[in-house]
């Protein structure tokens, strides 16, 4: 018995035991901005930004003239056959020599050359280009703010589920305590015969129930405890949460309706729209014509000379070669294009429709949302006033009983009735904190601002 009490007292003390060494308290920020330092989504969608930017450099990369230069010399036969033709859609060549060789023989041959080609205007197709670039910028930008806030709100209610937990085994504890402390009297007074034997028995199922309920609160802590550090990358001891911020709240709306408009959601699916459209614009542009600069030098040599006879040396084409340059203005137009332009136009007039149709959904949803929050927190506030006022009645009655039980003015029976009465409201107590929570979440959620449960908490 003795072995019993001194355990399920040394095993309630545990919850309460001062900590002189520095220890790291585990607030809401801190929580947030761990999460934001090293959770891998976040990282991803940062990279995705930076993917972006380095796809609007490529783009400005193309503005840029384009420059190819090619040299080769090569050894083979020189039989020919003048004569004009088509070599490659859109190039006629013309070839052939006025004096025929008279012998099948082989040669060399070098060339050489560098093409500069320049379209200087697209009619703002390069400008539409880059406005696509800057709305997928300000897409992914938007994308991690939305990922963030998800990241936030997804611990958030893990921490202050962790804190509810917390708080709880904190009262069992507190239980547990106040049963062996109770029994190691009774068993004292049962030993000199001033309480019957019986009494000890029913106490001590009493405590072993409430030690059992200790453990099963451990293990719900326990468990949302390491859902927390997944998120934080750190592991967090029991001793770590401070659960006095649970009891410290303010009985006000947060923020208000008009803060929707900044929703992290809506962000997205603006800026989504405004990517379609930007896209829409580009295809337009696609019909006009690219007007370019075209320049280029050539070097051509050969082992034929001009008497007609071929000179079989490597090196002949150099003493014998000529360069030339050639300057020009090209336009080029796909006219074939303009019909499938007009199609792509109208894909990208349905994709900007459906777009805006989920963002007004987007819109009614969050409304609803938030009226439903209201709503709901009213009625926690008043459902919060009842489990106080219950809770602080059960724990003065509690404890005026405990006194006339001591004094044998009534029995133990009635007593373990009054601590189930006081247990049963100071969980009622802690749930009802926790639902208050629950709804001034839900109201951060439907505003997209969770920064605003800060100020619901007493300083």
């Amino acid at each position: 018995m003795k072995k019993i009490v001194v355990w399920a007292t040394a095993f309630g003390l545990l919850h309460h035991t001062v900590v002189f060494a520095q220890k790291r308290t585990y607030t809401l920020q801190k929580v947030w901005q761990k999460t934001l330092q090293q959770y891998p989504s976040l990282t991803s969608k940062k990279q995705l930004i930076e993917e972006q930017e380095l796809k609007k450099e490529l783009i400005k990369q193309q503005f840029l003239p384009e420059i190819n230069i090619q040299a080769q010399q090569s050894y083979g036969s020189v039989q020919n056959v003048p004569g004009s033709f088509f070599p490659l859609p859109g190039i006629y060549t013309i070839s052939g020599s006025n004096k025929p060789i008279l012998e099948k023989t082989a040669g060399s041959n070098l060339y050489a050359s560098a093409v500069l080609q320049w379209n200087f205007m697209q009619f703002g197709r390069e400008q539409k280009k880059l406005d696509v670039a800057d709305a997928a910028i300000r897409l992914s930008t938007n994308a991690l703010k939305q990922e963030e806030w998800q990241m936030l709100s997804a611990v958030t209610r893990i921490y202050f589920a962790a804190l509810s937990s917390k708080a709880a085994l904190e009262i069992v504890a507190a239980d547990t305590k106040r049963l062996a402390e109770l029994f190691s009297l009774i068993q004292s007074q049962a030993s000199a015969g001033l309480r019957p034997g019986a009494d000890t028995l029913l106490l001590k199922s009493a405590l072993l129930q409430s030690i059992a309920k200790e453990h099963e609160q451990q293990a719900i802590l326990k468990t949302q405890l390491i859902q927390l550090s997944s998120f934080i990358g750190e592991n967090i001891p029991f001793s770590d949460l401070d659960t006095s911020v649970y009891y410290r709240f303010q009985q006000t709306v947060i923020g208000t309706g008009e803060a929707l408009q900044n929703h992290p959601y809506l962000q997205v699916l603006n800026e989504r729209i405004r990517f379609a459209e930007a896209e829409k614009e580009a295809i337009k542009a696609e019909r006009y014509p690219s007007v370019g600069l075209l320049a280029g030098v050539g070097l051509k040599g050969s082992g034929i000379q001009t008497d007609g006879s071929v000179n079989k040396g490597i090196a002949a084409p150099w003493n014998n070669a000529s360069g030339n340059y050639l300057v020009g203005v090209g336009l080029t137009w796909g006219f074939s294009s303009l019909y499938q332009n007009k199609t792509k136009r109208a894909i990208a007039e349905r994709v900007i429709a459906s777009a805006k149709a989920d963002r007004d959904a987007v819109k009614i949803q969050l409304n609803a949302q938030y009226a439903s929050a209201l709503a709901g927190w009213d009625e926690q506030r008043q459902k919060l006033a009842a489990a106080n006022a219950s809770f602080n009645a059960s724990k003065e009655a509690y404890e005026l009983y405990e006194v006339r039980y001591q004094s044998g003015l009534i029995s133990l029976i009635e007593l373990l009735q009054l601590q189930k009465n006081l247990q049963d409201a100071e969980s009622n107590y802690v749930a009802a904190v926790y639902g208050y929570w629950n709804e001034l979440i839900q109201q951060s959620e439907a505003l997209g601002n969770l920064s605003l449960l800060l100020t619901a908490i007493q300083p």
